[in-house]
This record gives structure tokens, sequence and C-alpha cells, in this order.
């Protein structure tokens, strides 16, 4: 169950309705920590992510000993916490599972999910100390996933390391893009999954380069800058059912009532649906003979129309034999 907190006065109030759901979330902080032994290929990782993810991210160069991810979060808990990030990346190596990234989400003070990524050794080892990324502080990138593993709904690795990538690279949400601040582009790439093999993730950068064409629109060329990253993907830990709802609780809409009233109910573009439930019509009593286009139909005489008509020849004729034998 999630901890509910009651303010008890109006600042403490003010801070948590800071923290409630919002229709339009900011960027999430990243927090990025050493293990106990950190070789330089999980360093060149951890430096890369700090430098795509600035300002929104927190880089600690101190060496942590007594952090464990998956056994005890107590420690990874409360670092995120004092420093406002929704975001943890634990870079650690030893001799059961080396060169180890474990990227974790925090919710309500605690961790929601974690994932395990095994970081692959390169054939081109100089690769990794090319940091010359040349890109922009606050810039976001065009995320490519590339693989028709991301599109698979049941694999819970695929669509968990899909989630932290763009809450990871995302950055701030905007209505409107400058053309000028899309300068990169993030390919993640999955291999076609193998049963009983655990699933590979390629990243990769591309700068983008426009050169003349001779033609109203530019060619647009990609350069391969960077380091390369292969992970196999480790240990996953699952959000528990209740706590992944509310983490997805959207915050409501600036026209939205604050208690909608009975089937009246919004759809996921915004609109207002209404329902109305109507009893069973009695058409017993309803007359269809009242307009003259349903009394004849192309110079035809109906069957009702005639005996109307004889009728009251009928009653005509009877008063009129009343009003002569009278004068008679």
């Amino acid at each position: 169950m999630l901890r509910e907190v009651k303010p008890k006065n109006a600042r403490t109030a003010r801070i948590l309705k800071a923290k409630e759901p919002q229709l339009i979330e900011p960027p999430k902080r990243t927090l990025l920590l050493h293990g106990s032994k950190c070789p330089q290929a999980l360093h060149t990782v951890l430096k890369t992510f700090h430098s795509l993810t600035r300002p929104d991210s927190v880089l600690f160069h101190k060496k942590n000993e007594n952090i464990h991810p998956f056994e005890s979060v107590e420690s990874l808990e409360f670092l995120a916490n004092k420093n406002e990030c929704g975001l943890v990346v634990f870079g650690s190596s030893n001799k059961k599972r080396p060169n180890c990234v474990t990227m974790a989400r925090v919710f309500d003070s605690k961790i929601l999910d974690m994932c395990e990524l095994m970081l692959l050794p390169h054939p081109d080892a100089e690769q990794h100390t090319d940091l010359a990324m040349h890109i922009g502080i606050g810039l976001r990138p065009m995320i490519l996933f590339s693989g028709s593993a991301w599109e698979d709904s049941t694999s819970m690795a695929h669509v968990m390391l899909k989630s932290m990538f763009l809450d990871l690279f995302k950055g701030e949400t905007s209505d409107k893009i400058d053309v000028e601040g899309l300068q990169y582009i993030l390919m993640i790439g999955a291999e076609e999954p193998t049963e009983g093999l655990a699933p590979v993730v390629h990243l990769r950068w591309y700068k983008l380069r426009t050169k003349r064409s001779g033609h109203k629109l530019p060619r647009v060329e990609l350069e391969e800058i960077g380091p390369k990253f292969d992970f196999k993907v480790g240990r996953l830990q699952e959000a528990p059912r209740d706590a992944m709802k509310e983490a997805m609780k959207q915050g409501k809409r600036p026209n939205e009532e604050i208690k909608m009233k009975k089937n009246i109910s919004m759809d996921s573009i915004g609109d207002k649906i209404g329902r109305v439930h109507l009893g069973k019509q009695d058409l017993s009593g309803l007359q269809t003979r009242k307009m003259k286009g349903l009394k004849r139909r192309a110079g035809v005489e109906s069957d009702d129309d005639a005996d109307q008509d004889m009728m009251d020849v009928d009653e005509i004729s009877e008063d009129e034999g009343r009003k002569r034998a009278k004068t008679a």
C-alpha cells in the first residue's frame, strides 16, 4: 500500500500539491552512481549518459561500497530522495556480474522497478575513449527503436527498457520544436529474440548533417559519433500492480470538473461524452394521417379515403331530405 502523508501546515500542503500528478510532467532528474569497482568502460557509460541528460542529471564520482540494488534498496532510495531524482543509474562490476549497469525508477520515495544491463566488450576498444559528442546542453534527441522486439507487448524486458530509455532521454515536454535543436539521433536496436538467450540491446548515436541538395529542402546525412554500447539484459524487478497504476495516473485537465456527473465521461482525446437512457415509447397514440402527403399517393385514393367520402355523401343526402320534407 502507498503511504498517505497528511500536511501539517500550509508549506507542507504546497509541497505535496507540487508532487501530485501533472498533466504535463517535468523532466525526471537522473542520479548516476559508481559502485565499489567501476572500470573505465562503465565510467564511460555513466559519463556519456550524464553528458546527454544535463542539466537534469547528477553524477557522483565517489565509490559506494555498500550498495547492492537487488539485495537492498535503502541506500538508493535515500540518495535519490535527497537529490530529488526519479531515475537512478548505478554502475558496478564484480566477478559474477562484470560491467553491470542497473537502471531503477523511483516513485513515492520507493524503488518502482529495476533492470540490469551487462555491458558487452566491443571489438573496437578505442571507441570507448571517444567522448567528443559535441551536443549542446538541454538538446533533446530523436529516438529511434529499431527491431521488431520493441513492438512485442509480451516481452517484459523490452517493454520495461523502452519505458526507461524514454524517461531517461526524452527531456522536457513542449508543444513547439525548433528545427535547429534537432541535432542528433539516438538509435536503440534490439536483436531478434532467441529462445534460451538473454536479449541484446545496441545503443548508437548519430549527428545530423545538412548539405546542399539543389532543391528547396536540404539533404540530410547521418554521421556516427560517440562510443558504441552493447548490453545484454540481466535481472528484472517488475513494479507492483497497484504502484504502477498509481504512477501512471495523469493530472486533471484545466476544463475538467472535480466530480464528473453520472453517465458523463471523457475520452482519450479529451472530449466530453454523455449517455442518455430513454424509456419505452408508446406509439399507439401516434397520429400519422394529419399530413396531406399521407392521404393520397400518385392520384390513387386509399380505401379509408373512399369510405370517408361515402360517409360524407350519405350525411349530406339525409340533411337535404329533411329540409325538403319541412318545406313541403
